[in-house]
């Protein structure tokens, strides 16, 4: 066999990688053997993709998935550092907010004497109060929780301070606040509308975004203080629906979720989130 022509068996011991992985990087075109034997149809690696497989191996270990991967592999083979340096920073950030959030545990357990207090959730007592109608823009989609309020919110705060909205005088009167339409959890396809309270008269030519009234509302409020994780919102919402049981209230949707400081400029631990969960008037 030619020096160059590299079985998977040779190749996995040579690259440190089980062949499973092998296999399932040539499933995904992000490291296919270059030789074909044209007689067997038998597939060979070459010497030159020891490197690339390296090179792979070390981005696994550094917790990039195989999407990013892969586009770090062909920004690497086109000189685009800018490609490059954009994902490592991104994975850095990734990085630090998983330290943060593993040092949070630690300290948790670590310090914590009262087992119960583990459980504890920084949540106020719900209250009851009428929000007025106000005017807003907003956008509704399906997804994960996470992709829709970011790309949803990033498109209408475009959208707003665009130079044509802040020529005709448009201003933000409110907190960025999301409505779920869902009865029930759902994972990657929860149906949310991301809102933003605006005066002025807007203008978009865009169809998935519009300006409309949301009607006022009785509502039970909830604030919680923390990072946005399942967690919190559960306590904050566990806690509303259980003042409304014990107080006699019908419950009717969209919940809401106001966000009432910037997320790029507080701490995690000192955001602010306001549930909102609509009541029938009596």
């Amino acid at each position: 066999m030619p020096a160059d022509r590299i079985t998977t068996g040779k190749f996995s011991g040579l690259t440190y990688l089980s062949q499973k992985a092998l296999r399932l990087y040539d499933r995904r075109g992000i490291l296919v053997p270059e030789v074909r034997d044209r007689f067997t149809g038998y597939r060979y690696y070459t010497v030159s993709q020891i490197e690339t497989a390296l090179k792979i191996r070390t981005l696994c270990n550094l917790g990039f998935g195989l999407s990013e991967i892969s586009e770090i592999l062909d920004a690497l083979a086109e000189d685009d550092d800018g490609t490059v340096r954009r994902l490592i920073a991104r994975r850095h950030r990734e990085t630090m907010a998983e330290i943060g959030r593993l040092e949070k545990i630690q300290s948790l357990l670590m310090e914590k004497r009262d087992f119960s207090e583990l459980f504890a959730m920084n949540v106020s007592e719900p209250v009851i109060k009428e929000v007025p109608a106000m005017r807003i823009i907003s956008g509704r989609r399906t997804g994960t929780y996470e992709e829709v309020c970011s790309k949803v919110s990033e498109e209408l705060f475009a959208i707003i301070f665009s130079p044509a909205n802040q020529k005709n005088g448009v201003a933000i009167t409110g907190p960025c606040m999301s409505l779920c339409f869902d009865e029930e959890y759902r994972e990657t396809d929860a149906d949310i509308e991301m809102a933003v309270p605006v005066r002025g008269q807007v203008v978009t030519d865009d169809p998935a975004y519009s300006v409309r009234t949301l009607p006022a509302a009785t509502v039970i409020s909830v604030v919680y203080k923390g990072p946005y994780e399942h967690d919190g919102f559960s306590v904050a919402f566990a806690n509303a629906f259980r003042f409304a049981a014990e107080h006699g209230l019908e419950t009717e949707g969209p919940d809401r979720q106001l966000y009432l400081n910037n997320p790029d400029e507080t701490p995690s631990d000192e955001l602010l989130t306001e549930v909102q969960i609509p009541v029938k008037r009596e």
